[in-house]
């Protein structure tokens, strides 16, 4: 009771006595080394740095971050493995899109899976630290997603670039395999030859080579179109077993592609080329008014001959209905119309009138429906059995396609999607992206702060 009396007296003496006591406690209690005021200071000061500089850091670090994540391609949700994608669910696009110039090859991607297309492009490449040169590239647009990639051909390249295009590229039917002529230079040589060929596997990212024995050069093959049988089977390919350059010294050889191993379709002694065409097996060519079906398995061949000259033809997947491009029998070099004739067999073939003039027969949409096409963008669906026609979607193509595409003649039998608007792609060269230059710009900013305000303080 006393000690309220004496705080309410005097409060003031008491709480300095007591704010005295706790300092003298707390000096006694204090290091040696910061004793001083000066030291505490200094301290102090060095500690409020190492923040800053901490801080600086921190914030250029995370505007790195940012600029690298912003730079790369967003994360994607896993897609399904194409070795098992059902046939049913790959798809023509109704429209074929470009890849942008800096888009990956399979090189960097990875084998794509089945393709529904096969063109060529311009590709961009680094030159040095920043240059960049222009190239003219193949791709392929996936049959699965729409997605386009470029695709890394090693043996379609020389030194001076991809030799690739129509007539050295093949897209086999069901969009597993691209044939491509291999190409060598020698030293001093104007222009590159042909070495052989070569097949990709778009599933398994592996390369077959096909090589004659023997023969560094390939002759005999000029003006000739490699292609796959309609079962995707054998790679097509035209040359001299001899290697002659006599104009009847070429035959028309086929590859398995699994294996590699050629078999002869048809012998030497034959001035014009065989006018290739297709089957659910086999290997099919026709001459004058003959089409003729090799079966590698047996060797033999099977002839059946009809009305016209035969500019193309396809049996259907029944192996019974016929469709083929043809015209009257002429003179060589004499300009004549073609026709379409089809059937549902060799022996009732009838002419049908389209509103567009055939040139190609691109696949089968079912065992009765052929599909017939232009050599534009002109398409029709025409019912072998009736002769009954309708107009198809009409493949479309940017005009940053440097080819008509080659397109994976199965798929003419699911209906077609939108195609797919490539995305834009950064050039690999992490050094050159704009976000970088930024971060490091704020980063070196932020370090001629930090020293010019350490200067004005000393």
């Amino acid at each position: 009771m006393k000690v309220c009396e004496t705080i309410r007296d005097d409060p003031g003496e008491t709480m300095s006595s007591d704010l005295r006591d706790r300092l003298v406690d707390l000096a006694e209690e204090a290091p040696a080394t910061v004793a001083a005021g000066r030291d505490l200071w200094r301290a102090g000061e060095r500690r409020h740095r190492r923040r800053r500089v901490a801080a600086v850091a921190t914030t250029t670090a995370v505007l790195l971050a940012v600029g690298l994540l912003g730079s790369l391609r967003p994360l994607e949700t896993p897609s399904p493995d194409p070795a098992e994608a059902p046939a049913s669910d790959l798809h023509l696009p109704r429209t074929v899109h470009a890849p942008d110039s800096w888009t990956e090859s399979t090189r960097e991607a990875g084998p794509p899976g089945p393709l529904a297309v096969v063109s060529l492009a311009h590709r961009s490449l680094p030159d040095g630290l920043t240059g960049t040169r222009q190239t003219l590239e193949p791709f392929g647009v996936s049959a699965l997603d729409g997605s386009a990639v470029f695709l890394d051909l090693p043996g379609g390249r020389t030194h001076e670039g991809s030799q690739l295009g129509y007539g050295a590229l093949a897209l086999s039917p069901n969009g597993r395999k691209v044939g491509f002529s291999n190409f060598e230079q020698d030293p001093g040589a104007e222009f590159p030859h042909v070495s052989g060929w070569d097949v990709y596997d778009t599933v398994t990212g592996e390369i077959t080579e096909l090589r004659v024995p023997g023969m560094r050069k390939i002759r005999g093959m000029d003006a000739f179109e490699i292609a796959f049988t309609g079962d995707s089977r054998y790679l097509l390919t035209n040359y001299s077993p001899t290697g002659s350059d006599g104009s009847r010294k070429d035959a028309l050889v086929a590859w398995d592609v699994e294996t590699g191993e050629p078999v002869v379709a048809e012998g030497t002694g034959y001035y014009w080329l065989p006018n290739l065409g297709s089957g659910p097996e086999g290997v099919v060519w026709a001459r004058d008014r003959r089409i003729l079906t090799f079966h590698p398995g047996t060797g033999r061949t099977e002839v059946a001959t009809v009305q016209n000259e035969v500019v193309t033809a396809s049996f259907g997947p029944d192996r019974r209905a016929l469709a083929y491009v043809g015209h009257r029998p002429s003179r060589p070099n004499q300009a004549v119309p073609w026709h379409l004739y089809v059937g549902e067999s060799v022996d009732d073939l009838d002419r049908v009138r389209l509103d567009l003039d055939p040139g190609q027969i691109l696949g089968w949409k079912s065992e009765h429906e052929v599909v017939v096409g232009d050599h534009r963008r002109g398409v029709r669906f025409v019912d072998v059995r009736t002769g009954q026609h309708v107009t198809a979607p009409r493949p479309q193509w940017t005009g940053e396609l440097l080819m008509s595409p080659l397109y994976a003649a199965d798929l003419w039998r699911n209906p077609l999607v939108e195609g797919v608007e490539p995305a834009a792609a950064p050039d690999p060269r992490w050094w050159l992206r704009p976000p970088l230059w930024v971060a490091a710009a704020l980063l070196s900013l932020a370090g001629l702060l930090a020293v010019r305000r350490r200067r004005a303080r000393a």
